[in-house]
């Protein structure tokens, strides 16, 4: 399948020797934010990103994951795990007070 993928995104023109084919997370960081904020959330939504222009990683893709309660964004301290793995005010960037969505993976390639 993923080389199905592959195959069709090329086919488009798209390299994908240079473009984000996957984002990963690393096992610990994950499973500790999702078990402390899914305790508060009865839904998780996985958003697809992309980096704007100007940014490092500009044009590269991004999956932010994002805890939901009563269909609506978790709002807890305000506070987000940025892509630097450090604390952040104003929910990361996402829109403050909407708290913490995800987005601390590494694109590849």
């Amino acid at each position: 399948m993923i080389q199905e993928y592959i195959g069709y995104m090329s086919g488009l023109g798209v390299d994908m020797d240079n473009q984000t084919q996957s984002v990963s997370f690393t096992a610990t960081t994950v499973m500790g934010w999702l078990n402390r904020k899914m305790t508060e959330a009865d839904e998780l939504k996985v958003f697809m990103g992309l980096y704007p222009p100007g940014h490092i990683k500009a044009g590269h893709t991004t999956v932010i994951l994002w805890p939901y309660k009563d269909g609506k964004p978790l709002v807890s301290s305000g506070v987000a795990l940025s892509a630097a793995n450090e604390m952040t005010q104003d929910g990361g960037g996402t829109g403050g007070g909407e708290d913490d969505a995800f987005n601390d993976g590494s694109g590849t390639p």
